[in-house]
């Protein structure tokens, strides 16, 4: 039996290729580390958070803490530990940010004045074209997760109703515009009435605020944005998405655009929609 020395081992590993992970919240961060180590990287995290720490921790070779408004110190660190390419991915509660100037570096300040607006695309691509610029590419989520993205077709076994398709096509047709506009992704139907659009509160909330507007089943349409940057904020749906569909009645929809959207927890979403009358398709 051949047994490797310690720095055999590192020299081993060392020559894997080395990649950093930008850690918002979620379960997301965790799943794309493990598919980048089964595909040989290195992954070193960047986590915006304690809890987005604890999430990728058991996955990464090294986590370090970062704040999502130190732009300046996060680079720095970056090229400190050897990284040239990073993928983000997770949730930074944008609010949380924007409420506390004091919140930002200077380098952050720096970049964000030269922006038109602070809508989610415009300060993501400042972001990764502020890293590209420094020497670090920005690798898409896509390229680890591509296994999350359902195909074209029913995820469940109950048949969509004649109603159902109608309330999908509308909500898609809205959702696509809404996202045009960067306001949300999520359209909330029902019976050809939009209940629900989602803005800066998030799908889980405006999905419990058309619930209760409904007072019944609710038709969720969630899409991509026209001319989406894979490199961040790629649509997903989890088990959060089902809970929030819950009312005082069974039943529902839940319409994602296919090869688009990003699908956690599959086989226990489709478990739990099935005990509770919801179907999922993919269109």
């Amino acid at each position: 039996m051949i047994v490797q020395t310690e720095a055999e081992r590192t020299s081993t590993a060392k020559t894997k290729p080395l990649i950093g992970l930008v850690a918002g919240e979620g379960k997301l961060p965790g799943i794309l580390a493990r598919s980048a180590r089964e595909k040989g990287y290195r992954v070193i995290s960047a986590a915006l958070s304690e809890l987005a720490k604890a999430n990728v921790v058991e996955h990464c070779d090294k986590v370090l803490m970062v704040a999502p408004g130190q732009l300046g110190r996060n680079l720095k660190l970056l090229r400190q530990e050897g990284i040239e390419q990073i993928v983000f991915i997770g949730k930074v509660p944008k609010l949380n940010i924007l409420r506390d100037i004091t919140k930002l570096d200077w380098t952050a300040i720096r970049e964000l004045s030269k922006l038109s607006d602070f809508n989610d695309d415009t300060v993501q691509r400042a972001v990764g074209n502020f890293m590209e610029t420094n020497g670090i590419k920005v690798l898409t989520q896509r390229e680890f997760l591509q296994h999350l993205f359902p195909n074209v077709g029913a995820m469940t076994q109950r048949a969509l109703t004649a109603a159902e398709y109608a309330d999908i096509q509308m909500g898609f047709k809205v959702a696509k515009e809404i996202s045009r506009l960067d306001i949300g992704q999520t359209v909330i139907v029902r019976d050809q009435m939009i209940m629900a659009i989602e803005a800066i509160e998030g799908t889980d909330r405006a999905i419990r605020r058309a619930v209760e507007l409904a007072r019944g089943p609710v038709v969720v349409v969630k899409v991509s944005k026209p001319g989406q940057d894979d490199r961040f904020d790629i649509p997903t749906v989890g088990m959060s998405t089902l809970e929030s569909m819950i009312g005082n009645q069974p039943g529902g929809v839940l319409a994602i655009e296919a090869g688009q959207t990003l699908v956690v927890d599959r086989d226990e979403m489709l478990s739990f929609a099935e005990q509770n009358g919801i179907a999922i398709v993919a269109v």
